[in-house]
């Protein structure tokens, strides 16, 4: 199982990460497109022209727990089955931090067992939220997780999806955060800051790509935004 290098007792490689970061969230919430935009911005000199940004450089990216899955009218999708990883170094500190994003999946042990392991690991859990899907379908997978820490930060992704004007795309926002503020509270957890993201590289997105990158930046200097 390629959890294997997860497990609790075989954290050797712990010592030497400063940060370690999890991402959790139901199915299709843009888990792995975070990752792999924050990527795109090291690989291309972007991360430390953003404000609050550095230079720093992957020293390894591993998104083989992504699979294909196909529908009856022949479209399709990607389901990470096992966590994807990205570990960076900073440059200037020649610090190393890992993020982890396992799958959203809740119906399956192996996915749930990774979602729990990084609960625990992480020093830094983000909660994605799609803002094109209903939270009462996605607080379900937060439903099962017991072990949760005290402060968790929120990312509300997808927003080039949001319908509407300006002022009503406010108006949900500031329902949503509500909603997922109240959620946690009641299981006595902290919601410390929200990120509004796009995790896809389209026109007119730009800040909201900036702010997926910098969501990951701030998260390492312990300064949510």
């Amino acid at each position: 199982m390629r959890l294997e290098h997860l497990t609790i007792r075989n954290l050797s490689w712990r010592k030497k990460t400063m940060a370690i970061i999890g991402l959790m969230g139901a199915m299709n919430v843009g888990k792995t497109a975070v990752l792999k935009m924050f990527v795109d911005y090291v690989e291309k000199e972007k991360i430390s022209k953003i404000d609050g940004g550095m230079d720093c450089k992957i020293e390894k990216k591993d998104f083989k727990g992504e699979s294909e899955i196909e529908v009856k009218n022949g479209d399709g999708f990607s389901k990470t089955i096992t966590p994807n990883k990205v570990v960076f170094i900073v440059t200037k500190t020649g610090e190393s931090h890992t993020l982890f994003a396992p799958g959203g999946d809740r119906d399956r042990a192996v996915i749930r067992m990774g979602i729990i392991t990084i609960s625990r690991i992480a020093r830094e859990i983000v909660g994605l939220f799609a803002l094109d899907e209903s939270l009462k379908d996605q607080f379900k997978l937060y439903d099962l997780i017991r072990y949760m820490p005290k402060r968790i930060h929120i990312c509300l992704n997808k927003y080039d999806l949001m319908e509407g004007t300006d002022e009503e795309k406010q108006k949900e926002l500031e329902e949503k955060k509500e909603k997922i503020s109240n959620y946690f509270k009641k299981r006595r957890i902290i919601v410390e800051g929200f990120f509004l993201t796009c995790a896809i590289d389209k026109p007119n997105f730009l800040s909201h790509n900036d702010n997926t990158a910098r969501m990951i930046v701030d998260l390492v200097n312990k300064k949510p935004s």
